[in-house]
């Protein structure tokens, strides 16, 4: 099993890129949860706890931080940066780190879209490449 831990902030983007992952996963015949949570600092935490509890064969997180006209998005992008980086570090399953963080909602948009690069397709992709690399060692 696949767990999805998508965050709620910028609802019509994480919709989108977890509409493009599900459908890549669903192709494949791969199970999956989806976990919601608020905003893309509280995925750390949930992540932890879902591998803690849970123990799937991977972790894939979306979310979309999008830049502001306060210092406020790079605080949260270091933040949730740096926490994914260390739990990766600590886990022994690969996490997919699928955070958007885009300087304006066009360009988010454009890599959610469903007709465009929809990169949630591509958090899937890379997650079931991990997976088999993983197993592979």
């Amino acid at each position: 099993m696949i767990a999805i831990v998508k965050s709620n902030f910028n609802i019509e983007i994480t919709n989108l890129l977890l509409e493009g992952c599900i459908n890549e996963l669903d192709a494949q015949k791969i199970s999956y949860e989806v976990f919601e949570c608020p905003g893309a600092v509280e995925t750390i935490g949930l992540t932890k706890r879902i591998i803690e509890k849970l123990q799937p064969e991977s972790v894939i997180v979306i979310g979309a931080i999008i830049k502001g006209d306060t210092d406020h998005y790079e605080y949260v992008c270091q933040y949730v940066t740096n926490g994914h980086s260390t739990l990766s570090a600590m886990e022994n399953i690969p996490i997919v780190f699928g955070i958007l963080t885009t300087q304006d909602e066009q360009l988010a948009m454009e890599r959610a879209a469903l007709d465009k690069m929809n990169k949630g397709k591509e958090f899937a992709e890379t997650a079931l490449i991990m997976i088999d690399a993983y197993g592979k060692i």
